[in-house]
């Protein structure tokens, strides 16, 4: 596990062009790896992440086959914020209001960006978050409107395939726009 983990972090074997797409499979599966492993090393198989809620109910998701699913019908946003009150304050936010079926909050990543004519450095908080791509303007529209940041990120990309009963789970939560 530590060998893997390493050589899918090390800059010595990353490629020297990543796209966009390769890059998040690998920073996704990083962030997994690290998660499986602490929760492992603490004694249990699961963090109170999405995946916990998953495993005792994949079987009870055993709704449409798994070609089923309709590429782009789900997306995934990222939005950073400057500190976890925040994180937290906007994913109950999206969660209870049904914008998102969850929402991943990675802590401490670095920041490096042009603002103003100047280079900032400043550490942050990243969210994923798992939602229809039906309800993605009403998720920027709430971001915007509960955000400290006067221009907040809010990126998405649409989810083209994935695991069926997960992607059956985003799309039993969140509800579709009317």
């Amino acid at each position: 596990m530590q060998l893997f983990r390493r050589s899918l972090l090390s800059l010595n074997h990353a490629p020297s062009v990543f796209t966009t797409r390769k890059l998040l499979v690998t920073f996704v599966a990083a962030v997994n790896i690290l998660k499986v492993s602490t929760a492992s090393s603490q004694g249990n198989l699961y963090d109170k992440s999405c995946s916990r809620s998953l495993s005792s109910s994949c079987e009870e998701m055993s709704g449409p086959a798994e070609d089923s699913y309709v590429e782009g019908s789900s997306s995934v946003a990222f939005v950073t914020t400057p500190d976890e009150k925040l994180a937290k304050k906007l994913a109950q936010g999206l969660v209870e209001r049904k914008l998102a079926a969850c929402v991943n909050i990675i802590p401490q990543i670095q920041s490096i960006y042009m603002w103003e004519g100047k280079v900032n450095e400043d550490n942050e908080y990243l969210m994923m978050i798992k939602t229809r791509t039906s309800r993605v303007d009403e998720l920027v529209k709430f971001v915007r409107e509960n955000h400290s940041y006067s221009v907040a990120e809010v990126i998405t990309l649409p989810i083209e395939k994935g695991n069926a009963p997960y992607l059956n789970w985003i799309a039993q939560t969140v509800p579709d726009k009317k």
